[in-house]
């Protein structure tokens, strides 16, 4: 073999390839998606090659008439985590009318998620349709752990004993189950949470390290239900109040204005002693506005 010899120290020899490099096709991003959900269409992105529905749009649609707390606070209580768009995924869904101009962040939530989060307010939490004697296998790692049978059967209330130990065959709650452990010698401490209605969802989790979807999906409906705000309580309205008032007798209504009037003037009159030994910047306004109070009272006392 000839020996190639450079002729300075600086000399580069260039010397073709045999092999031919082709460059692999760049796949074109999948364009923007489109799920129907109680019959509105949700934008939708894929993400992780997972498919995820724009919370913000879901909100603002279908949960319209919930606060962003009480979505917040459900969505905590079913164990649905966001997953925060980038910057670019986000111009995406405003250019597809999803978010807003001004908006800065959008979570994304899964299809079977963002079904459970509606299904939890919009819909029925009825129990899945499971066997009688059909047990979930569940465990905590709260303290030192437990293990034990989730029996939905028996979970007929908030605070029903459906969690059956394996190790002392006592049954609990699942608020409670979460902060009963038992000491074994491959048992590590964690320091459970505090005691929270909601915190058993998060700790408590199937045995099985890989269960079918169909175990999975009858899990997540059983935990939907007493989230904790499933039940609407109607609070009744100024205007409804002011009715009932008035639609009472005369003389029931001159008692109820007395009545108060008087734990008005008993609980003004203490406010009185108060500012009037103490030394408040503005003593004289609040030792007025009672008696202002008491002024009005007898003024409508008088009227109806």
């Amino acid at each position: 073999m000839d020996k190639a010899h450079l002729s300075s120290p600086n000399e580069i020899i260039m010397t073709n390839s045999t092999g031919s490099y082709q460059q692999e096709p760049l796949t074109p991003p999948r364009p923007v998606g489109q799920v129907i959900l109680y019959g509105v269409p949700i934008v939708s992105l894929v993400i992780d090659n997972n498919e995820r529905l724009c919370l913000a749009q879901i909100s603002n649609t279908l949960l319209k008439n919930y606060s962003y707390n009480e979505i917040h606070n459900r969505r905590v209580a079913l164990g649905i985590t966001c997953v925060q768009c980038t910057p670019v995924q986000l111009e995406i869904l405003r250019r597809a009318g999803a978010m807003p101009i001004s908006s800065r962040r959008c979570g994304m939530i899964t299809k079977r998620e963002a079904e459970r989060l509606c299904k939890s307010f919009l819909g029925e939490n009825s129990p899945p349709k499971l066997p009688d004697n059909f047990a979930f296998d569940v465990t905590h790692e709260c303290a030192w752990g437990c293990r034990g049978n989730f029996i939905p059967a028996r979970y007929n209330s908030s605070r029903a004993k459906c969690i059956k130990c394996s190790f002392c065959n006592m049954y609990f709650s699942p608020n409670k189950f979460i902060f009963h452990s038992h000491r074994t010698p491959d048992a590590k401490y964690t320091q459970p949470d505090a005691a929270n209605f909601n915190s058993w969802r998060r700790h408590l989790r199937l045995t099985d390290k890989l269960p079918p979807d169909e175990l999975v999906y009858a899990w997540e409906d059983v935990k939907a239900m007493f989230n904790g705000g499933s039940r609407k309580r109607a609070l009744p309205s100024s205007v409804q109040c002011i009715e009932t008032f008035l639609n009472l007798p005369k003389y029931y209504r001159l008692i109820l204005l007395k009545k108060i009037e008087l734990s008005c003037f008993m609980f003004f009159k203490s406010c009185y002693v108060a500012a009037s030994s103490s030394k408040i910047k503005y003593q004289t306004q609040l030792v007025s506005l009672p008696w202002t109070i008491l002024l009005l009272l007898s003024v409508v006392t008088d009227l109806v």
